[in-house]
């Protein structure tokens, strides 16, 4: 399956993350690809109306994303510090995804 950006900005973020996070987030993000909407827990959570969370195990990085025209589209990516999703993250991802349609 193939991966793309919300825009430009998502993928320079995605793009400046270091080491360990950046491995973890190429290992997670190739997971996507190969499985694709086959892809389940422990990698991959559904976030309700289909977006979904993007697990980078061991890092505490998540990719939400959702599937658009066959492609997994990145709407938004955080280093997660709590052990629930921060509401402002949750709304921004959703607003991304009501725009792709």
């Amino acid at each position: 399956m193939d991966i793309s950006f919300y825009n430009k900005k998502i993928l320079e973020e995605v793009s400046s993350f270091k080491e360990p996070f950046a491995s973890d987030i190429a290992r997670a993000l190739d997971i996507l690809a190969m499985s694709g909407n086959e892809i389940s827990l422990p990698h991959s959570k559904s976030l309700g109306k289909g977006l979904f969370e993007l697990r980078c195990l061991g890092t505490g990085v998540r990719i939400f994303y959702a599937f658009s025209k066959q492609e997994a589209v990145v709407l938004h990516i955080v280093l997660k510090k709590q052990a629930k999703i921060s509401k402002r993250d949750l709304e921004l991802s959703r607003k991304r995804q009501k725009q792709l349609a």
